[in-house]
């Protein structure tokens, strides 16, 4: 077999293979035309993966993603940013999924916010789970002095934490420490100006061998008003 056949045969052999081990995501973004930015995010390595946006129609594709993977989509627009997070927790043990109580609820909060010893202001702002598995996401500010810090300035984290009740108490999964989306130091006033908006239905989107291309529909941009928070 001469060399230019054998790369050939090399070429199509390869090609498939690769392409069999990468999945895409898909979907359509409303506004299309105030996207600066379109990205997946592995959370497990921060590897981020552009995506492509036809600001005519505001269909974007983002391939290249490997299999076996979770991804959050991130979406840049003006000054704010649209941002999925990863909401789901394993199954219960009962055979018929029971939610959170409103006990539970209470009682995760006040964990999360008794471990918090840093920041002086703690904001819950989700609590999504069953009645054996729980996760919070936190928005965390330090406004008080702390070391070498200047007039003005703040440490901003915003965080995701697991819970899990073995018995009669919540307590913080012990093999994952959190999840960091920010961890920033800042000044107040530029604090104050942020956008974020975190959606569930935005985040740990899987890519798998048997569902290697995922189409997650209309995703509408919110209003883009300052502040940190969490919608669906």
């Amino acid at each position: 077999m001469n060399r230019l056949l054998l790369t050939a045969v090399l070429i199509a052999w390869v090609a498939p293979r690769a392409a069999a081990e990468t999945g895409s995501i898909t979907g359509v973004i409303d506004k299309a035309d105030k996207v600066t930015a379109i990205n997946a995010i592995d959370r497990s390595d921060d590897k981020k993966f552009p995506g492509k946006l036809d600001a005519k129609t505001g269909k974007f594709t983002i391939d290249g993603l490997p299999l076996g993977a979770a991804y959050d989509l991130l979406i840049d627009f003006g000054k704010a940013r649209l941002e999925g997070v990863s909401l789901t927790v394993p199954r219960s043990d009962y055979e018929v999924e029971q939610p959170l109580s409103k006990e539970d609820e209470k009682s995760l909060k006040e964990k999360a916010q008794e471990l918090n010893q840093f920041e002086d202001e703690i904001d819950v702002l989700a609590i999504k789970g069953n009645i054996q598995h729980a996760v919070v996401v936190l928005n965390k500010r330090r406004t008080k002095p702390f070391y070498e810090s200047k007039p003005g300035e703040i440490i901003w984290r915003l965080e995701v934490w697991r819970f899990e009740k073995p018995d009669e108490t919540w307590i913080k999964v012990q093999d994952e420490l959190f999840l960091v989306l920010y961890r920033e130091r800042l000044q107040k006033t530029d604090y104050d100006k942020k956008s974020v908006t975190l959606d569930g239905a935005l985040g740990g989107l899987k890519v798998t061998k048997e569902k290697a291309a995922l189409d997650v529909g209309t995703i509408k941009l919110p209003a883009g008003d300052a502040g940190v928070r969490i919608r669906n």
